[in-house]
Parts: C-alpha cells; sequence; structure tokens
C-alpha cells in the first residue's frame, strides 16, 4: 500500500513540474529618476528563456497580468514582466516611453539569461492600445505583439515611418466590446495593413471586454501565435 501511495505521489508532481513552481516576484527599480514597480515570473529553467512583456488595463496594475499568465509561463518555459503604468489610468509616452520598456528588460535579464530573439509584447485595454504604438515605436525590442481589446487611439503624421521594422501582430476582441467595437478595431487593423504590417484580428464570438474571465483562452492563443516569431537582429547574448 504504501508502495503504492508513493507511485501515485510521484506521478502527481511530475505532472505539475514547471507550473507549481511559478511564483510571482515584485521588483522596484529606478528610471528617470522615479521608482518603479514590476513583477516577473521566472520559471526555473537553466537556459536563456523567452520574455513576455504584459501590460494592463487603466485602473489595474502589472500583478494582476502576471497572476493571469504565471501557469502559461510555468508550463511553457518563458519569463513574465509585468510593470505598472506611472499612471494607473493610462500610459504614456511621456513617463512610460519605449526608453522604460528596454530598462524593464535590464532588470530581468540581471535575475536571469534572456534570449533576446524572443522578447515579446501582449497588452490588455489601455494597455493594448499603448501596446500598438509600442510595436511601431519599439520594434527593435519586441520580436511580436498580442493584444486583447485594444485600437490605436491617434494616427500621429510620420509615427509608421518611426519603425525600424515592421513585427507581427494580432489582436483578440469579442463581438460585443462596448470599449472596443469591432468596427473600430478593424480600422485599426486596416491602418496597420495598409502601411506594410501582418495584422490578424481574431473576433471572439460572444465576448464582452472582460479579459479576465477568459484569460486562459486568449493568453494560450496569444502565447501560439508570439513564439515562432524570432527577432533577427537580436545578439542574443544571453544564451548560453
Amino acid at each position: 500500500m504504501l508502495r503504492c501511495w508513493t507511485i501515485m505521489l510521484c506521478a502527481i508532481l511530475l505532472t505539475f513540474p514547471a507550473s507549481a513552481k511559478s511564483r510571482i516576484t515584485k521588483l522596484t527599480f529606478d528610471f528617470s529618476e522615479h521608482a518603479r514597480v514590476m513583477y516577473v515570473v521566472v520559471p526555473e529553467k537553466p537556459e536563456a528563456m523567452p520574455v513576455v512583456v504584459l501590460l494592463h488595463g487603466s485602473g489595474r496594475n502589472g500583478e494582476i497580468m502576471a497572476q493571469a499568465w504565471k501557469d502559461l509561463a510555468g508550463q511553457e518555459g518563458f519569463i513574465v514582466a509585468a510593470p505598472d503604468a506611472f499612471d494607473p489610468a493610462s500610459w504614456g509616452s511621456l513617463m512610460d516611453p519605449p526608453e522604460f520598456f528596454s530598462a524593464v528588460v535590464e532588470q530581468v535579464k540581471a535575475i536571469h539569461a534572456v534570449d533576446e530573439s524572443r522578447i515579446y509584447l501582449f497588452g490588455h485595454s489601455a494597455g493594448a492600445a499603448y501596446a500598438l504604438f509600442l510595436a511601431v515605436m519599439d520594434s527593435d525590442l519586441f520580436a511580436a505583439t498580442a493584444v486583447h481589446a485594444g485600437a490605436l487611439q491617434a494616427n500621429p503624421d510620420g509615427l509608421f515611418e518611426q519603425a525600424d521594422r515592421k513585427m507581427p501582430i494580432a489582436i483578440w476582441v469579442g463581438d460585443h466590446d462596448p470599449n472596443f467595437p469591432v468596427d473600430t478595431v478593424e480600422a485599426t487593423r486596416r491602418l496597420y495593413a495598409a502601411n506594410g504590417y501582418e495584422i490578424k484580428l481574431n473576433l471572439i464570438p460572444n465576448h464582452d471586454h472582460n479579459y479576465y474571465a477568459i484569460s486562459d483562452q486568449v493568453n494560450g492563443k496569444a502565447w501560439d501565435f508570439l513564439k515562432g516569431v524570432r527577432l533577427k537582429s537580436a545578439s542574443n547574448a544571453g544564451q548560453p
């Protein structure tokens, strides 16, 4: 009987090797003379890992995004980095410029080796809108961008001319989203496509704006999209 229970216990432990050990760690660092906060999940793997940078929605913080992604990160073997916006209500280019996200990645590199060709971006709502902006402005850092419920808030003159490269982008949005109606999101898709981007819009049937209700579903599909893209110009200095 004891031997039987031992075998069963070992089987249970082997079923959840990575996700059971994944935990969220809060880090504080200085950027532009301000203390900034981010939440990270680093699975127990010795080799260099991909990184997914997560941008939260209005009124939320990085911790809730890290919580939504931590199990998938443990199962798939990638690092989560979820910073707080300077203003919890919104992301902005003045206090959260592209250089801020380079600093976020540098904080990750300080604790674990990173596959620099596989640094990705994901955002929800206000974080999704800003991620679409960063997909243009920070194209030398991120290999690809995926978002849930977001659209480009404005089209400043010369925005797309500032991109070093045109990364792949995927958008998920509910067909009943009151904050980002399908027509608005489709207009964003057409704008990026007209500027040479490979961008795909995925409609979620009978879904509104509530990302957290279906985060497992969205995150899994987003990761399947992201993980196959590599930044060809990356040095991969963190790889063994």
